[in-house]
């Protein structure tokens, strides 16, 4: 076999999702949403896992997008009785969710320099890890295990 049709066949492999991440990380930057999160540091999100942003009462167990009944996870104070719902992409149709905040996040364009790993261990399964940007902790959200909480 020629190494063009090995190279072609290792390209076909890689999915999209990792096509753009692949772009996104060479650029330096990263398009993120700032999430506030209720008794917890504030969520960084990218930006190109959010699908769509709807307005929605928050003590609901699904949100309806596209025709689909969407599982939520809920970040938003539970006092409130109104938030958003961010629709996160899944690697298949049926892992997605919605991601209830309490209003729409803020956005930022950041250096991935700028993020330094903080060293101390997530006790919550669902943040993969905390980072610092200036004077301020944030944790990166474990994706799969919220799935996996939501039994998708």
């Amino acid at each position: 076999m020629s190494q063009n049709m090995i190279s072609n066949a290792a390209v076909e492999k890689i999915s999209q999702q990792e096509l753009h991440h692949l772009i996104t990380v060479s650029t330096g930057f990263i398009d993120a949403y700032i999430i506030d999160c209720h008794d917890r540091e504030a969520m960084l999100l990218p930006q190109n896992i959010v699908l769509s942003a709807l307005d929605s009462a928050t003590q609901v167990p699904h949100v309806e997008w596209h025709e689909l009944k969407l599982p939520v996870y809920a970040v938003n104070d539970p006092e409130r009785k109104t938030g958003v719902a961010l629709v996160i992409e899944g690697d298949e149709i049926n892992q997605r969710f919605a991601l209830m905040c309490n209003e729409m996040p803020r956005t930022i364009r950041l250096r991935i320099s700028e993020l330094i790993d903080e060293e101390r261990l997530a006790n919550d399964p669902t943040i993969f890890q905390y980072v610092r940007m200036a004077d301020q902790s944030f944790h990166i959200p474990n994706l799969v295990n919220i799935q996996n909480t939501l039994k998708l």
